[in-house]
């Protein structure tokens, strides 16, 4: 664990605070689990070096949270932290309101690689719209 933890750090990865944008929760995550493939983690290795980068009021929530989430015995698992970090840190209402800037979207004044890029970015809110290549291609 402890080379681990070494290649970890040398990767970077920013700090969490529960600051800002919903969205970069989303970001956040993401981040992580490149991290997590490059450095070929355990469920329970992402789930430790995620805590490890929460910072101040959000890794007082885990501490108070996780003996509730777990029950006793039990190992953490990846799928589960994120499920209650996002249940957090970027609610139901704010992943609507992301679907909705999905829905909204129109090219207007941008390029089509602005509007690409924005509709990439936003698409990630509306899995389901965008999964199939032929739903995704009308969409856009």
């Amino acid at each position: 664990m402890h080379q681990l933890v070494e290649q970890f750090l040398k990767l970077k990865h920013p700090k969490f605070d529960g600051k800002g944008d919903p969205e970069a929760v989303s970001l956040w995550i993401e981040e992580l689990e490149k991290a997590f493939e490059v450095l070929g983690c355990t469920k329970e290795e992402k789930v430790t070096l995620a805590v490890y980068k929460l910072q101040g009021n959000v890794s007082d929530w885990w501490k108070a949270t996780r003996g509730r989430v777990l029950l006793a015995g039990t190992a953490q698992t990846w799928v589960m932290f994120v499920e209650v970090f996002n249940g957090k840190y970027f609610s139901e209402s704010a992943r609507e309101q992301k679907l909705a800037k999905f829905m909204r979207l129109r090219q207007g004044h941008m390029t089509v690689d602005q509007y690409g890029a924005e509709f990439a970015r936003l698409s990630k809110f509306a899995p389901r719209m965008v999964e199939d290549p032929l739903d995704r291609a009308r969409r856009f």
